[in-house]
């Protein structure tokens, strides 16, 4: 079982008098970079001269470039996204760290996959929130927590764990809690989420809309009953409340037992697994991270062309439709 971390066990003095650096402002570098402040931690900004450092200046921070913010902190977040970081951090930010900086990493992936080679005398940390950056800010000043997931993959100074605690505090997370993981754990399991939750989620339903529009069910009826009703959004957050087999009594007796007798069908499918397998080996042993790195190196050409393929899709035309005829209630937030 992993060990959490909860308000109670962590000493938030650890910062005081210390500076920390955040490198990258995006959703998730406002939202901690906010929450530290309000917690009384001194932060700055690191951000390239965009729209995004400008308004770090208008939120009240001292906003630089980004080897000035970095030879500031004594702590240094890396909030940049994963495919930049082998370009960046080697330039802009190793040669500029404090002695002793403490470098606190929003993911494993650079980390794990070796994509960068932090210097000697630097605790290596992570601190992955497991929510949205807006929301990481509106449940801070909501006095709510939120999870996130907590790892040392270096402790040159014998006071990491204390370090990326006290983060964990000051971004408000350990109102719910922090979960103890590895760099691996985190990157491997948050890559699969995605791959196979956000993937199997995108071409089963599209391939239920193509199976029931096939067989001359009318498109936008299928639609909404695949996702644009919302009733998919309130399902979801039903299984997150209750649990995915507890939630079901909110469904009739026959939604119950159709839900149960096609996931018995589909759990006997030994090529499913296998499949599933299959992706995990491609993450653990880099084949993934290989490919991903093919990708950039070729300006996201696959991507933008796998992105056109599916918004080319009838159900995306279908969705279109059905999200105007909704746009009322959809930008009021009821769906």
């Amino acid at each position: 079982m992993a060990k959490v971390y909860r308000d109670d066990d962590i000493d938030l003095s650890v910062l005081e008098g210390k500076t920390v650096s955040i490198l990258g402002y995006g959703n998730q570098g406002r939202s901690q970079a906010q929450n530290l402040r309000d917690n009384g931690i001194n932060v700055v900004i690191g951000n390239r001269g965009d729209d995004y450092r400008a308004l770090a200046g208008d939120d009240g921070f001292e906003a630089s470039d980004i080897p000035t913010a970095t030879t500031k902190g004594d702590v240094v977040m890396v909030l940049l996204p994963d495919e930049t970081q082998a370009s960046v951090l080697p330039v802009d930010v190793f040669p500029h760290l404090m002695p002793g900086a403490t470098l606190v990493f929003a993911h494993g992936y650079s980390v794990f996959y070796k994509e960068i080679d932090p210097p000697e005398g630097h605790d290596i940390t992570l601190l992955a929130p497991k929510m949205i950056g807006a929301a990481v800010r509106e449940l801070f000043t909501a006095g709510a927590g939120f999870p996130s997931l907590v790892a040392v993959d270096r402790d040159s100074t014998g006071r990491a764990w204390d370090t990326v605690l006290a983060l964990a505090k000051g971004i408000g997370s350990t109102k719910l809690g922090a979960w103890e993981t590895t760099f691996e754990e985190e990157t491997i399991t948050d890559l699969f989420g995605e791959q196979v939750g956000g993937g199997g989620a995108i071409i089963s339903i599209m391939r239920s809309f193509k199976v029931l529009t096939d067989a001359g069910y009318d498109p936008e009826v299928v639609q909404l009953e695949m996702l644009g009703s919302g009733e998919l959004v309130e399902v979801i957050r039903s299984q997150w409340r209750e649990g995915v087999i507890e939630a079901l009594t909110g469904h009739s007796p026959t939604s119950q037992f159709g839900q149960l007798h096609r996931a018995e069908e589909l759990k006997d499918n030994g090529e499913a697994e296998q499949y599933l397998k299959g992706v995990l080996n491609q993450l653990q042993d880099g084949s993934f991270a290989e490919l991903w790195r093919r990708e950039q190196e070729s300006g996201y050409e696959r991507l933008e062309k796998l992105r056109a393929h599916y918004l080319g899709d009838a159900f995306c035309d279908a969705s279109r439709r059905n999200r105007e005829e909704l746009k009322e209630v959809i930008e009021k937030g009821i769906v």
